[in-house]
């Protein structure tokens, strides 16, 4: 499959370019991405520039196959997704990240200066740019999993501990929407350490413990979806349970609508995965069990009272 990038300069000549690569091109489907879009005047040229509606005319004809957005800022990629033409997004996705609020300057991702003071659990903007992909069936591409590398490195790390390259693919795959990890590499080595993940173990997989040690981060009261919760003793799955809650609220969100007010509803995807579970937050116990596992301090319990009373049962 070849892949076309635009370089955010989108104007009538680079469209004209695009679609000569497209014609000349040899095969028969392609995947358009955009280059990076991370201020919200980047979009709205895009979409004045008539970009977007070329590229609707391409899958139209059967030339791509979806059209694709490429950012670091939650706040754009949010006003893109809502918009309803972009299907599939690259991302930068890792754990020091995620507690960064979006900002159109991407130096600041890596400046040191921001990270003094560390940091409290993700940032609410992120949480939702993933729950609403998932809920509209955007695919997410992952980018920058390892921070540039710094997150591999107890120096370099803004969190303050080294993780391992298997552990931020892994954290990156259990964020909603996350269809794959495009992992850097300098040498053969550093790839063999990225591909290492597809025969890794879950005990090499997991990353709950190592965030739960970080000296300057705090994931305190947040759900990771890590599973250190499971077993549970009536055999619900609560991480997919929470996952599903979430994704239910940050749907209705996405349309204006708070929970409790009219209008709130459970969209039919996330209704029927909730139904096909074998158990549901209802046949909860309320032993505590799985709360005194998490590494997090997530208050399970409650958000299976929540689940009832979103799913009704």
């Amino acid at each position: 499959m070849t892949f076309f990038r635009l370089i955010l300069r989108p104007d009538l000549r680079l469209v004209k370019r695009l679609k000569e690569d497209v014609r000349n091109s040899s095969y028969n489907r392609t995947s358009l991405p955009y280059g990076y879009c991370d201020a919200e005047s980047d979009w709205q040229t895009i979409k004045d520039n008539g970009i977007v509606e070329y590229a609707k005319q391409l899958k139209a004809e059967g030339k791509i196959r979806h059209i694709g957005l490429s950012s670091h800022n939650p706040k754009v990629a949010i006003k893109a997704i809502e918009e309803g033409d972009i299907e599939v997004l690259m991302f930068s996705i890792n754990p020091v990240y995620d507690m960064l609020p979006g900002t159109e300057v991407v130096d600041d991702l890596w400046a040191d200066e921001v990270y003094e003071g560390g940091f409290v659990n993700m940032d609410p903007e992120r949480q939702r740019l993933y729950e609403l992909c998932e809920s509209m069936g955007v695919g997410i591409t992952v980018m920058k999993a390892f921070a540039g590398g710094d997150l591999l490195s107890a120096e370099m790390s803004p969190a303050g501990a080294a993780l391992t390259p298997v552990q931020c693919i892994s954290y990156c795959l259990s964020r909603p929407a996350v269809a794959t990890v495009c992992s850097g590499a300098r040498n053969d080595e550093q790839l063999a350490e990225s591909i290492a993940y597809c025969d890794a173990t879950e005990a090499e997989r997991d990353y709950a413990e190592a965030f739960a040690s970080f000296p300057k981060v705090s994931w305190s009261g947040h759900c990771m979806y890590c599973t250190h919760c499971h077993p549970c003793p009536a055999e619900i799955d609560i991480a997919f349970v929470t996952k599903l809650l979430n994704l239910v609220i940050a749907h209705n969100e996405s349309n204006g609508i708070k929970e409790g007010t009219e209008g709130f509803r459970v969209p039919d995807t996330e209704r029927m995965h909730y139904e096909v579970l074998e158990k549901h937050a209802g046949d909860c116990l309320q032993c505590g069990m799985c709360e005194t596992r998490c590494p997090f301090d997530v208050k399970i319990r409650e958000n299976m009272d929540h689940a009832v009373k979103v799913f009704g049962y």
